[in-house]
């Protein structure tokens, strides 16, 4: 059967999905991405309402630097200054050369919809936006870039005014966060079905239905497409709200709604 009947079978008769045990795993991969991007979509959206503004708030944000450099992995200033912390709807710099905030007081400022930026005496720190279903994922969407390492040791004011006010910096911001942020999703997607398809392997065999392990693993893949795609929508109406486990129970009952009664090998 094919990619696109089995899709239309999720919405119109699951027992269809059955024959996604057939698939190659190569295809049941691909399309495993696929329902990566679709839950991903919000944070498409939400990525590039931020974008937008980051070219504004960057040029403000450029204005109050000092200059500054580093040297021997540790982040200077020309002049004595004390850092600032600059705040809008879409973003949260912190610049703070005398370590007078912590790690975990960047982490505090993070919100649901806001990039944080942190330019730290030895480390950078930012921290992606959380929205809806990768709330259920993102504990480490906060990311550490000390100094020492190779792409940071260069930063200076000028660098960071190119990075933050240039016409492609849009574009760069938005592929920072959609990448990392479908990553994590993808990732978090293959655990829910891994788990989801040990769990109903069981209660597979207990029906004595002779389905083998990778075989309820493809089924639960296509399962999963009804479920995905309303999470996503619901996420579009209610980005604050994580859908999460409403997917994943709907994709369990999706699944042993399309069981047989007993079918032996």
């Amino acid at each position: 059967m094919r990619t696109i009947d089995l899709i239309k079978a999720s919405f119109k008769q699951p027992t269809l999905l059955l024959e996604g045990r057939n698939k190659k795993g190569f295809h049941v991969f691909l399309y495993l991405l696929l329902l990566a991007i679709v839950l991903s979509l919000p944070v498409i959206y939400q990525a590039t309402l931020i974008t937008r503004t980051i070219q504004d708030d960057g040029e403000k944000i450029i204005q109050k630097l000092p200059d500054f450099s580093i040297e021997d992995n540790t982040l200077v200033t020309k002049e004595k200054t004390d850092g600032f912390i600059y705040q809008t709807d879409s973003i949260i710099f912190t610049f703070d050369p005398t370590d007078k905030r912590t790690k975990k007081e960047i982490e505090s400022d993070a919100t649901s919809n806001v990039l944080v930026v942190g330019l730290l005496k030895k480390e950078i720190i930012m921290i992606l936006p959380r929205i809806g279903t990768t709330t259920d994922i993102m504990d480490n969407n906060v990311l550490s870039i000390p100094y020492s390492m190779y792409q940071a040791n260069g930063l200076n004011k000028q660098v960071l005014e190119q990075l933050l006010t240039s016409n492609s910096s849009q574009s760069m911001w938005f592929s920072v966060i959609f990448f990392v942020t479908w990553f994590m999703v993808f990732f978090n997607l293959f655990v829910d079905i891994v788990i989801l398809a040990f769990f109903a392997n069981l209660f597979t065999k207990f029906r004595l239905i002779g389905f083998r392990y990778k075989d309820v693993f493809k089924i639960i893949v296509y399962a999963a497409t009804l479920p995905n795609i309303l999470t996503a929508i619901l996420q579009f109406i209610w980005p604050a709200i994580s859908f999460g486990s409403v997917g994943v129970a709907l994709t369990l009952l999706i699944y042993f709604n399309a069981l047989p009664k007993r079918i032996k090998k």
